[in-house]
């Protein structure tokens, strides 16, 4: 019984064994993309991480020395949103809701915009509301293509005002 090689390409055992191989090649491939994936995210995180310090000179260590991110997880890498606390162009500090400060570069390349229309880098001022579009860098950093001023709440002012003071005393107090 010899079989030529034409007619064990054609026969169904052949078939099987090749789309089996296949199916492990395809199965392996979106494995081997989720660990990319995974890793890169990772890396962003780790990254930013290291590079906290040089953002944040003057700020208090301990976030990094009692585990960094408190257990949350992965921040997101392409983007942010929150309020500016630091200015130096082009670097600018974004602190998100959650607390968590972000470091994000502008280029000739990133757009600003407002509710008004186009605008510049000068026109940001520190506690605005932004909105940053961009991809993270090997240093942990956001590179920024759109960063959107969003509008000042209403009654935003009135709250700021009515938030500072100073308190005189507080009863019950060991300071008397």
């Amino acid at each position: 019984m010899t079989i030529n090689f034409n007619e064990f390409v054609r026969s169904k055992k052949f078939t099987r064994v090749a789309l089996g191989i296949g199916v492990l090649v395809l199965v392996l491939v979106i494995f081997q993309l989720g660990v990319f994936i995974g890793f890169h995210r990772a890396g962003f995180s780790y990254h930013m991480g290291d590079n906290y310090y040089r953002a944040f000179e003057e700020r208090d260590e301990s976030i990094l020395r009692t585990g960094g991110m408190g257990g949350r997880g992965f921040t997101n890498a392409h983007g942010a949103t929150g309020k500016i606390i630091k200015i130096a162009l082009p670097t600018i500090i974004v602190e998100s809701p959650d607390l968590v400060e972000k470091i994000i570069l502008t280029n000739d390349d990133t757009e600003f915009r407002s509710s008004i229309g186009a605008t510049t880098a000068q026109d940001l001022k520190l506690n605005d509301a932004i909105i940053v579009i961009g991809s993270p860098n090997d240093d942990g950093e956001i590179v920024a293509r759109l960063i959107r001023i969003l509008p000042t709440p209403p009654g935003y002012e009135k709250m700021i005002e009515s938030a500072t003071g100073t308190i005189p005393a507080i009863e019950g107090s060991a300071a008397n």
